[in-house]
């Protein structure tokens, strides 16, 4: 999975990131404006990891993975994995469940640092929460699984991810490179 994503999804991801910054230094340019390349190498990596979500939860195909199941699962029980691992084991489950988290770890970092208004915790929160909230909604709508448990574990991330980003703007909070970044926040 990781090998074929590096592979053939990822330069496909970055080319069209590029695509947009470039987009976004033209019109920079156009006003006038004076952004520092630092900036842009973070809008870039926003791009890169908002085009990599979308693909790894809406549009990744595998095998046992299908648009069109005989029935949808769905499930709004939280941690019904206690209880229950399905079919697919603890290991796997407890696999998915870190991933789930680490998933959105960069998602809850990279929000508040491209966008000013979302440093405040509560505004950050509701995007973290609508955007892991409307991908499981997709996924269900698709003919994909859905579960109360991703919402929750996205979360988590996003929250971890705010974390990390209050860390670092405390720790390089004096440093010219982190205050350009910071400072030229949409």
């Amino acid at each position: 999975m990781i090998l074929g994503y590096i592979i053939m999804v990822f330069p496909a991801i970055a080319s069209v990131s590029l695509f947009f910054i470039f987009l976004v230094f033209l019109y920079d340019k156009h006003k006038k404006c004076k952004r520092p390349t630092l900036r842009y190498v973070a809008l870039f990596t926003f791009i890169g990891y908002c085009l990599s979500l979308v693909y790894l939860t809406i549009l990744w195909y595998y095998p046992d993975i299908t648009f069109h199941p005989k029935y949808r699962f769905y499930n709004i029980q939280p941690f019904i994995w206690v209880s229950e691992t399905y079919e697919m084991g603890l290991k796997k489950m407890m696999q998915q469940l870190v991933l789930n988290i680490g998933m959105y770890i960069p998602y809850g970092l990279l929000l508040p640092v491209i966008f000013k208004k979302l440093r405040k915790i509560s505004t950050h929160l509701t995007v973290v929460f609508l955007t892991t909230f409307s991908i499981e909604m997709v996924q269900y709508i698709i003919g994909r699984s859905s579960d109360i448990d991703d919402v929750i574990m996205n979360f988590l991330g996003g929250i971890l991810g705010y974390i990390l980003y209050r860390m670092f703007d405390h720790i390089f909070q004096e440093k010219n490179g982190w205050k350009k970044i910071i400072n030229s926040s949409i």
